[in-house]
């Protein structure tokens, strides 16, 4: 998972770790709320420049950051050393994350303008399947990063997800908690949210060889409808059992070999302009 707009080099990043002075010009600074215990995390100012536009202004901008030591408040140490790691183009298992976490690296992606991170997120979100353990969690996590709308919005429509599809299930989760308690109103607004949204459409069934519905079965090619690896046939041609599966076109040919139905090597490739060719579905 590397965002597109930087490029770092490795021997860099094993520095930061290994060994991150004298080479690290600069370092953020955390502090434990409950503890106290000060931390400490080391990087290269041209590194994170590349990576994030708003490190590029704050380093090197008009108005650029004098200190070489930046406290960090709105962040926690665990979540900004991956942010940092990102950075670094080191390989971050999303997967490994929990929903609590990922909002905080949601925030630090949409901080620092990492859009390419904060997609890549929110799919990880989307993709999970939750279990009647988690929905709570979930929920209370989504409206803890509402103002981030759209890690929240992906967090509620798994939760809301959950519960249209699994409502027996949802009714462990009102015994298990008490009236009254600090997550029933979440409950409640879990429910609300559940109600309102509609399931995903059934998939609509396309042919298998023209990827089109209705089917293009009879229909010319033509470089709007062309499907790589479709069987094709003659129009008004002579009327012969092989087949021919389109491989590829241009703006006026198509390019196809000859074969049978069950055949998975073809031999010499053939060009034929689109008036000539047309789909071949059943």
């Amino acid at each position: 998972m590397v965002d597109p707009n930087f490029q770092t080099i490795g021997l860099v990043a094993s520095l930061r770790d290994v060994s991150p002075r004298p080479t690290c010009d600069i370092s953020f600074t955390f502090s434990d709320k409950t503890t106290g215990e000060k931390s400490e995390l080391f990087a290269h100012k041209l590194i994170l420049a590349c990576g994030s536009p708003v490190f590029m202004a704050q380093f090197y901008g008009d108005i650029k950051e004098e200190k070489d030591s930046i406290p960090v408040e709105d962040s926690s140490i665990e979540a900004f050393k991956v942010f940092l790691d990102v950075l670094y183009n080191k390989e971050v298992p999303l997967k490994d994350m929990d929903f609590q976490f990922l909002g905080e690296f949601f925030y630090l992606a949409d901080k620092y303008h990492l859009h390419l991170l904060k997609n890549f997120i929110v799919r990880e979100v989307s993709s999970r399947k939750i279990v009647v353990e988690e929905v709570l969690e979930a929920a209370k996590v989504a409206e803890i990063f509402a103002p981030l709308e759209e890690f929240s919005n992906s967090l509620h429509q798994i939760c809301s997800s959950f519960v249209r599809d699994n409502p027996e299930r949802v009714l462990e989760v009102f015994e298990d908690e008490e009236v009254g308690e600090d997550s029933s109103p979440i409950l409640h607004r879990l429910m609300a949210r559940a109600s309102r949204s509609k399931p995903k459409p059934p998939p609509v069934p396309v042919c298998k060889n023209c990827k089109h519905d209705p089917c293009l079965n009879g229909q010319k090619l033509t470089k709007k409808n062309f499907v790589a690896g479709a069987f094709i046939s003659w129009v008004n041609g002579p009327n012969d059992p092989s087949s021919r599966t389109a491989v590829a076109c241009d703006h006026s040919m198509v390019s196809y070999h000859l074969g049978n139905w069950d055949e998975d090597q073809y031999n010499q490739e053939y060009r034929k302009p689109f008036g000539v060719l047309m789909y071949m579905c059943n």
